[in-house]
């Protein structure tokens, strides 16, 4: 094995822009140069007290999570970044799963991994002259380990390889155009793939500034773009939503690219971010499983209802159930080949479900247009048979969004007897808006057919989150029990 790729390109931007801002944190301006002092400080401490290939880390977004990330990476150790938000009783199983020794955390976090018997570990960051810390060889391929967001089952562990990571990053500079003078606001959970790959590694390997905030507030994260001259934002569609609801002026005209990722971007999402902020929300598509970013869109080329066009080096297929190529406009599998491909999960046997003959199987519907833009149709996992028909909640979720009044939806499916299976759908309305069941259902008759109208409909305030920010059906389909 060799030394960390990761962190030797963190350490070349370094010398290349040694007294620039690399993270931005509130009050707290770190330079490359203090970077890269603190990450050799915080090897020599994960060094001193780990001895085993892996450490887990937990810990939340702040440029602590940033120095010991890449001080794990400089003592030769396989980071496992472990969810924040996770119940103490999944970051045991995780721990377990991942064979990790022991965890790093701040104090506030530390009672939880105890609380279940892992061990919990400080490593307070200093600074050290990098001279003083020689780069230390990892014992196996994978330098990460993310878990997915279990919105289909319980959360696996992907392993993934530098190449893999840094060759996400490099597909997304070369597809967008970033470069060292932009800055990246990193409001994304950093234990999430597009948080960690797009929002922290590709802007500190190419030498542009990160502003972490403490939290998601959305009047905070607007006066972050004005003060800090934001230029690039990734988040998730309900993140837009609420920015886009905030009443007071903010001068966001520094904005460069908005990418909205994790789930469906509704179309008034982005018509009302355009309009309150003059541009544009563009849809990129990913998996953890792919390091993580698949496609996406561009401002000047962005075909809105598509998730772009794949990113430089990747092939993405659309397959039948037989494994066979399907030409444009047809629906089938996404499947993808590249240097982002995980390594595999921490269990064989899904692995080699997953990935048969070198080509990653995302469990997701899909099709190319004619001009090569991807559209998603929902998951594999996702498809509903109502009285033998087949049924995507997302087409069903889009046909009630666009409904004059109608914010978000989100549809499950309830076993019925006689149907099969009926459609539920959570609706929340926007403000000052009243409608019933019997609206609703008039309203998407002209979009729907009949068989795909739900049965039934609950007004709910809002549609609970995962930790990622996407909608919990896991948590809608209880509710509805």
């Amino acid at each position: 094995m060799t030394t960390s790729a990761i962190l030797a390109a963190v350490r070349h931007a370094a010398s290349l822009h040694p007294e620039k801002s690399a993270i931005i944190a509130g009050e707290t301006r770190i330079t490359y140069a203090q970077l890269e002092r603190r990450a050799a400080a915080a090897a020599q401490c994960i060094a001193a007290q780990v001895k085993s290939n892996r450490i887990g880390l937990l810990c939340p977004n702040s440029p602590q999570f940033v120095e010991i990330f890449l001080g794990a990476l400089w003592a030769g150790k396989t980071v496992a970044v472990l969810p924040t938000l996770a119940p103490a009783p999944l970051l045991k199983l995780m721990a377990v799963e991942s064979r990790l020794e022991a965890v790093i955390a701040p104090p506030e976090l530390r009672p939880r991994l105890v609380e279940v018997g892992v061990p919990a570990l400080a490593c307070e960051t200093g600074e050290t002259e990098p001279s003083q810390m020689k780069a230390a060889e990892r014992g196996e391929e994978a330098a990460v380990i993310l878990y997915t967001s279990g919105t289909t089952g319980r959360p696996k562990s992907v392993l993934l390889s530098e190449q893999n990571i840094l060759s996400n990053a490099e597909g997304c500079r070369i597809a967008t155009g970033f470069n060292d003078q932009q800055v990246m606001l990193a409001i994304l959970p950093l234990f999430h793939a597009y948080g960690l790959t797009v929002t922290i590694l590709l802007p500190l390997v190419t030498g542009a500034t990160v502003v972490i905030p403490d939290r998601f507030i959305p009047r905070s994260v607007l006066q972050l773009i004005e003060k800090e001259k934001v230029s690039c934002l990734v988040a998730v569609p309900s993140q837009y939503r609420v920015l886009a609801k905030e009443p007071a002026d903010f001068d966001a005209s520094s904005l460069w690219l908005c990418i909205a990722g994790a789930e469906r971007l509704p179309e008034h999402v982005a018509q009302d971010f355009q309009q309150r902020f003059g541009h544009p929300v563009v849809q990129g598509y990913g998996a953890t499983e792919i390091s993580p970013v698949v496609s996406l869109n561009l401002p000047e080329t962005n075909r809105f209802g598509s998730v772009g066009k794949p990113l430089p080096g990747l092939r993405v297929t659309i397959r039948d159930d037989n494994d066979a190529l399907l030409p444009a406009t047809q629906v089938g599998e996404v499947c993808v080949e590249g240097p982002g491909v995980m390594l595999g999960y921490n269990d064989p046997e899904a692995t080699a479900r997953k990935i048969r003959n070198g080509v990653l199987h995302t469990g997701d519907k899909g099709f190319f247009d004619p001009d090569g833009y991807l559209h998603l149709v929902g998951r594999a996992d996702d498809l509903v048979k109502v009285s033998g028909e087949k049924v995507y909640p997302a087409e069903v979720e889009t046909a009630l969004e666009e409904v004059p009044g109608v914010d978000e939806a989100a549809v499950i499916a309830i076993p019925d007897e006689k149907h099969g299976a009926r459609l539920h759908a959570f609706v929340q309305l926007k403000p000052g808006t009243a409608m019933n069941d019997s609206e609703l259902r008039t309203a998407v008759r002209g979009s729907l057919e009949p068989y795909k109208i739900p049965r039934s409909f609950a007004i709910i305030e809002a549609l609970p989150r995962t930790p990622t920010g996407k909608t919990d059906k896991k948590a809608l389909a209880a509710s509805s029990m």
